[in-house]
């Protein structure tokens, strides 16, 4: 019988990666908040750790592409004996629809939160018809 004092902590190997396999850097989808108003949309994308240096906001054709790098967060002089998050990329990617003005998409990252501006072309955009009076 054994006690908590003595008990060990076993972990079983076929549990444990690679060491090839943990320095690989995983891909992460990042979770989207999508917003519509008369202007165009608002996409609000999670990007925690994303520095502006490591982030890229494409369009090629009729696909907006996000993608952003997160790098290593324990430093060199460490060996972590568990770590359940390291070096990963963000990416995930829309396809646009013709009603976009692909040349105004705006894009700005604050506090972790990428925020992608996509609006409207004028011709699509709601608009109010004035009525005569004869």
């Amino acid at each position: 019988m054994t006690t908590e004092a003595t008990r060990e902590v076993s972990v079983k190997q076929s549990e444990v990666p690679a060491a090839e396999e943990r320095e690989q850097m995983r891909t992460v989808v990042p979770p989207v908040d999508v917003y519509e108003n008369n202007e165009g949309v608002i996409l609000l994308a999670d990007m925690p750790g994303v520095p502006k240096e490591n982030l890229d906001v494409l369009v090629d054709k009729d696909v907006l592409t996000i993608k952003g790098k997160i790098a290593k967060v324990v430093p060199d002089d460490l060996k972590p004996l568990y770590a359940e998050f390291g070096a990963a990329q963000y990416e995930r990617a829309f396809t646009l629809g013709a009603d976009v003005d692909v040349s105004k998409i705006d894009a700005k990252i604050s506090k972790g939160v990428l925020r992608i501006f996509l609006p409207k072309a004028e011709e699509v955009k709601p608009r109010k018809i004035e009525i005569e009076v004869e």
